[in-house]
């Protein structure tokens, strides 16, 4: 008993004298809390993934509400001007390619057009997705924290402290998959909570998201990374930086930007008609 006292101790002091007073693992439980109850935000979001071996690089402006769901992104990077306005209760997001053909286009979110050179869906802006692959991880490691979580110290971001976070796998590798019937690689990896881009990428002979038949088999990999990075709002407590790594090296990286939470949107805001935009 006095050995487990002193050891709690010891740990206590090691947080504290590191600037925190909780384990990392409470931290990003916390930050998984603190997205749950998020009502929305305004960001400017750098988004680098690897696309064929390439990392291409994206910046928007995004505007979002989390319930209904509602969002506005404004591409600023590579091509200036392009508009997407979206709702989960719509149809279809409305894109104002800002270029040839020169008119408004409705289409399928989960199609070639819209996910073409993307990792994610426009219904995965937020930080939901990353919320539920970070809830289901740390269940997954229950109490061995020790070895799969690690607090780095406090960082600098945008002017304002973070906590700087890393998740490790050391036993990060590929496995086979059978796919059942009714599957394509987004309902696998919402099951297996890896990412569906991760999947296409890896096995060859699929084309796209829904390139798969019952019984086929996928080498898919065993987590959703091997190693990930978090740079987490000490006063938000949302992660504003993001860097997922795997056997390749980095995967995809997002960083937020001049942050607003839950600012007052104008009446027409997440409209087409509102009077700023350009559809």
């Amino acid at each position: 008993m006095k050995l487990n006292s002193g050891l709690t101790i010891l740990i206590v002091l090691v947080f504290i004298q590191s600037g925190i007073a909780q384990s990392p693992a409470i931290i990003i439980r916390e930050m998984v809390e603190s997205a749950a109850r998020l009502e929305g935000f305004t960001a400017e979001i750098t988004k680098e993934e690897r696309i064929d071996g390439k990392i291409i690089k994206q910046i928007t402006a995004v505007k979002l509400i989390r319930q209904p769901y509602q969002v506005y992104l404004n591409q600023r990077f590579p091509k200036e001007g392009v508009e997407i306005l979206c709702r989960r209760d719509s149809d279809r997001p409305l894109i104002n390619p800002n270029s040839f053909p020169w008119f408004n286009l409705s289409l399928d979110p989960y199609g070639s057009l819209m996910r073409r050179n993307q990792h994610h869906t426009v219904f995965d802006s937020g930080f939901d997705l990353m919320s539920n692959i970070l809830s289901r991880e740390l269940n997954r490691i229950g109490n061995d924290t020790a070895s799969h979580i690690f607090y780095k110290g406090m960082i600098d971001w945008q002017g304002k402290p973070a906590y700087h976070i890393e998740l490790a796998n050391p036993d990060y590798h590929y496995t086979t998959y059978q796919v059942k019937s009714g599957e394509d690689l987004n309902t696998i990896a919402r099951k297996l909570n890896i990412s569906e881009y991760a999947i296409l990428e890896i096995n060859e002979e699929v084309d796209f998201f829904d390139d798969v038949s019952a019984g086929q088999e996928l080498q898919v990999p065993s987590r959703y990374a091997k190693k990930m990075v978090l740079y987490i709002d000490k006063e938000y407590m949302l992660p504003l930086v993001i860097k997922v790594y795997d056997g390749k090296g980095l995967f995809e990286q997002y960083a937020y930007k001049k942050f607003v939470l839950n600012p007052t949107f104008e009446k027409g805001e997440f409209t087409s008609e509102y009077k700023d935009y350009g559809f």
